[in-house]
């Protein structure tokens, strides 16, 4: 029912423009032959010639569909539409011009031509102005209707780190029916030079430092926070304690530049404790160095992931020929898909779900028969450290020999490209989870020294924000129980990074890396997990170790209190590419040990011998700590 009304109404706007512009042709017949009687002017332009103007006007009609101006919501367009506005006007023109010559010269003088072109841009324009004042009068009176008897009180709010979109925001929080009850007292900028200037209406206080002050002297009774790529967390951090301390309510307008191209309604939400850890987002757009995949066909493993599922999105952003969608569990495959057929309905026919395991390798041979992937980004893996310390065959079976089986798939059928995802906890591993991915990276590693047909790259970085499992969800689930917050360890340190930021560096190494290089991620400066648990206590309003309770239980085995990126002996130089550093290979496996580690692990696996996979990573890894012996006593595997 609401695709038949989005149809009928862009079929009754259709019909409106093609009124508008034969009655503006009527307007510049009257207006240009002034002095004659209007029935001959009608009669000589306009009727005489009635099916060729009913020509004209359909294919100004067309031009205007094919400019997209009946996709347009109107009651929230701007300078895009304005755009599209003006693009269809001047193909129009040029088209009628071609049109009046060809069909019937000098049917209609220059002059008229230009003069209907310019009135028909101004008549079918005031009709999305009108459209958008009628929208305005009926959603004010439908919340006039809503209102209770007595009016409430507007929220007062300020707006903080507008930067340059300072004048989208406040446009589209004036057309947001749901914040109409807001009254924005001002703007606060991130420069200072735009002090004095106004902001559709609202005037720019001064800088985003002098917010303490505002909140001391004015009568606030919100903060909002536009969030960008450019957003910096540890300045928001710092002015959201400071609301915190006032207790001034803080939200944030999430996705600000996608909500500003759209446009849409302005959504405000709760600050979220990643809003915080985030850090101003390097100017990488996935389009300017993720060409390589452009009409390739693409395979991910592990595309229901946290990780893997944001490859996907972005690879859909650069038109794929195929996309294939590899995973183990189905609920998480079938929302990415259909995630991805929704956002990208041009590539839907070519997006395909696939149930496997990577453990399974004829399977992943069959998979790589049918759809013949030319670049394969490898993410599947187990991930929770505790888990794999106590499963210790499984992680080996799926996370080493896994990825043996993908790798050999790409030797066999002739990837172009096959990138690995590793993790931080690769360098000097201390863990389970740790030492499979290091036993990853080797495989990878050594396949590249033999082989010249495919290249291969790790990528190695750190925790995400917000992936599933991870410690910010806990802790999120331990306050609204009412606490207690378990951290491990007061002096405990990781490093994070945003999802987004994440893949667009991966996806970037995987164009710009060298055949058998590990690649780091800048993960910029680690954070303490007490920090991060006192900070996630403020944001749900309470006081740490008042309202509640911060616990340690201790490192657990296999964890360390400071992760590392790179191990000891490498050698870690920067590379050609921003927030990308490179591992040179060294002391790089042959492909023979290669083969005998996955023979001697796969009977390990069978036999369900947790002890014999600790001991193979013990006589392999340089350095690995028996750390994983405590818990072989607890082993499920």
């Amino acid at each position: 029912m609401a695709l038949n009304r989005t149809i009928a109404w862009r079929i009754g706007i259709a019909a409106c423009d093609f009124c508008a512009v034969l009655f503006a042709l009527t307007a510049v017949l009257w207006l240009r032959f002034d002095n004659d009687p209007i029935d001959e002017i009608l009669n000589d332009y306009f009727f005489d010639h009635l099916s060729t103007l009913l020509v004209f006007a359909a294919f100004y009609v067309l031009v205007l569909y094919i400019f997209r101006m009946y996709h347009h919501a109107w009651r929230f367009a701007g300078m895009e539409a304005v755009r599209s506005l003006l693009g269809a006007s001047a193909v129009g023109l040029c088209g009628m011009v071609v049109m009046n010559s060809l069909i019937a010269v000098d049917m209609l003088p220059s002059t008229v031509m230009m003069m209907w072109w310019l009135m028909s841009t101004l008549a079918i324009g005031g009709l999305r102005v009108l459209i958008r004042i009628g929208f305005r009068i009926y959603y004010d009176k439908l919340k006039s209707s809503r209102m209770p008897s007595e009016k409430l009180a507007p929220t007062r709010a300020i707006i903080v780190g507008a930067a340059e979109y300072g004048a989208g925001i406040l446009k589209s929080v004036a057309n947001t029916h749901s914040l109409r009850n807001y009254e924005i007292i001002g703007v606060l900028d991130d420069r200072a030079d735009k002090t004095g200037l106004f902001y559709g209406g609202v005037r720019v206080l001064g800088t985003t430092e002098l917010l303490q002050g505002f909140l001391e002297g004015q009568e606030v009774d919100e903060v909002i926070f536009p969030l960008s790529d450019e957003s910096d967390g540890s300045v928001i951090r710092r002015h959201v304690l400071e609301c915190r301390k006032r207790k001034v309510m803080v939200k944030v307008i999430p996705n600000l530049v996608e909500m500003l191209m759209k446009p849409m309604p302005v959504r405000l939400e709760d600050i979220r404790i990643e809003d915080l850890l985030r850090r101003p987002m390097r100017s990488l757009d996935v389009r300017a160095f993720g060409g390589y995949l452009a009409g390739k066909r693409v395979a991910v493993t592990g595309a229901g992931g946290s990780i893997g599922s944001e490859i996907c999105r972005q690879i859909a952003q650069l038109n794929p020929a195929e996309l294939v969608l590899i995973g183990h569990g189905e609920n998480s495959i079938f929302k990415i898909e259909q995630e991805l057929k929704r956002a990208y309905p041009e590539l839907a026919a070519n997006i395909f779900p696939i149930i496997a395991s990577i453990k399974n390798a004829s399977r992943m041979d069959r998979i790589f028969t049918r759809f013949k992937p030319e670049v394969v980004f490898h993410a599947a893996a187990h991930k929770h450290l505790p888990l794999m310390e106590s499963n210790i065959c499984e992680a080996a079976h799926n996370n080493v020999i896994g990825t043996y089986n993908v790798v050999q798939a790409c030797v066999k059928h002739g990837v172009e490209r096959m990138v690995q995802i590793s993790t931080d906890k690769a360098a000097d591993p201390a863990c389970v989870m740790g030492a499979t991915k290091w036993l990853c990276e080797a495989v990878v590693k050594s396949t590249a020294q033999d082989n010249d047909k495919t290249n291969f790259v790790c990528v190695r970085f750190g925790n995400v924000l917000g992936s599933r499992g991870s410690v910010i969800p806990v802790f999120n689930d331990q306050i609204r129980k009412g606490g207690p917050v378990t951290v491990t360890h007061p002096e405990m340190t990781r490093y994070f990074m945003t999802i987004p930021e994440a893949v667009r560096l991966v996806i970037q190494a995987g164009g710009a890396g060298q055949n058998g290089y590990v690649y780091l991620l800048d993960m910029g400066k680690p954070v303490k997990i007490l920090d991060l648990a006192e900070d996630m206590i403020r944001l749900h309003g309470y006081e740490p170790n008042v309202d509640i309770p911060i616990i340690y239980t201790g490192v657990r085995p296999g964890e360390k209190l400071h992760e590392q990126l790179a191990s000891s002996h490498e050698q870690v130089m920067p590379s050609e590419n921003e927030g990308l550093n490179v591992v040179k290979p060294t002391h790089v496996m042959t492909q023979k040990e290669i083969n005998q580690l996955i023979a001697k692990l796969d009977r390990c696996v069978k036999e369900l011998d947790g002890g014999g996979v600790i001991s193979i990573f013990q006589e392999i890894i340089p350095g690995y700590a028996d750390t994983a012996r405590a818990a072989f006593t607890r082993l499920v595997s």
